[in-house]
């Protein structure tokens, strides 16, 4: 019988404006709340009585859509988490915790949109409502003495002062693992480093999807250079508690470029100064730049970005001039 330990374990929090939404997963649909319950929230506990029937939910169609592709799944992925960790029951308890720091972001990488960058809407002209997690107001309803594993999105969430509040609030930090997705281009404080080494295991995920030029295009508006000397910081100060990976989406922009991508992770970022392997991880990017999304979308999105950065899409990647020659 099919079930999901996450519907049980886990809650993600994310708010726009001062509204604050949940849902079991980051990949399930979330509902907005006055309330933080996670035990008796209305919306939590009829997902986990539709997987006790051993029936996916409406609001899991995500996750029933990989399957059915024969894809890994967020729940085959977190299922493995709570068997190996022997959480694999129906309790009601929370171990796990998805954070949505909100949209406060430096970049404004292509692959992005407003929804979750503030760079992008003040680039865009939109109303600069910061979306932020305003969980500090509602943390102390939830009983985190038995939560494991953290996992920080943004935006960008080392830029995120909140976080570290929570980090503080947390009990029994020794028993707790924490994982950030992060840019690579904002370096912890001496502040932060002491509140990590308090944790069982801290696990930064760079998002890196290519190099040079090239990357700055695509994580604008990063510097590369800036970034590699940053990857090093974190190689040269990080704690004996700290691994590392990297995330790269795949799409149309770096798919020709991949080798050199990995040639330089190889030799520049392939193990931490503890010897610790440094795993290179990759996804399919979605939206605009999917593998096959349509020729003119791609080339308008990328004309229009030009026309406000002054950037040259023509330039940095030449070999989509050839790849595109019968829509230009």
């Amino acid at each position: 019988m099919k079930t999901c330990y996450d519907a049980f374990k886990n809650i993600n929090i994310m708010s726009i404006g001062n509204q604050l939404s949940v849902s079991p997963c980051c990949v399930s649909k979330t509902v907005p709340i006055t309330a933080l319950d996670f035990k008796n929230n209305q919306y939590l506990t009829k997902i986990r009585d539709t997987w006790r029937q051993g029936i996916f939910p409406a609001e899991c169609k995500v996750c029933e859509q990989s399957e059915t592709n024969k894809l890994v799944s967020r729940r085959q992925g977190s299922n493995s988490w709570y068997q190996d960790h022997k959480q694999s029951d129906y309790k009601v308890e929370l171990v796990r915790m998805d954070y949505w720091t909100g949209n406060l972001c430096n970049l404004a990488c292509v692959i992005c949109g407003p929804h979750n960058s503030s760079l992008w809407r003040q680039e865009l002209k939109y109303t600069i409502e910061s979306r932020r997690v305003t969980i500090n107001k509602f943390w102390r309803t939830l009983d985190l003495s038995n939560l494991q594993y953290i996992h920080f999105n943004g935006g960008e969430p080392l830029l995120s002062k909140e976080h570290v509040e929570f980090l503080n609030e947390i009990p029994n930090k020794h028993q707790v693992c924490i994982n950030y997705n992060t840019n690579a281009t904002v370096l912890p404080d001496q502040n932060l480093l002491d509140l990590w080494s308090k944790f069982q295991l801290v696990q930064l995920d760079f998002s890196i999807d290519d190099i040079g030029a090239r990357f700055e295009y695509q994580r604008y508006p990063a510097n590369w250079n800036q970034v590699t000397e940053n990857l090093q910081w974190f190689i040269n100060n990080a704690l004996h508690n700290c691994m590392f990976a990297v995330n790269t989406s795949v799409g149309i922009l770096n798919q020709h470029n991949l080798d050199n991508l990995n040639t330089w992770l190889k030799q520049n970022f392939h193990t931490s100064r503890f010897t610790d392997p440094i795993e290179h991880r990759q996804q399919p990017t979605e939206g605009i730049f999917a593998l096959n999304n349509a020729k003119e979308q791609v080339i308008k999105f990328l004309n229009e970005c030009d026309t406000r950065r002054g950037t040259n899409w023509k330039i940095t990647f030449p070999e989509l001039v050839d790849f595109y020659t019968r829509v230009l």
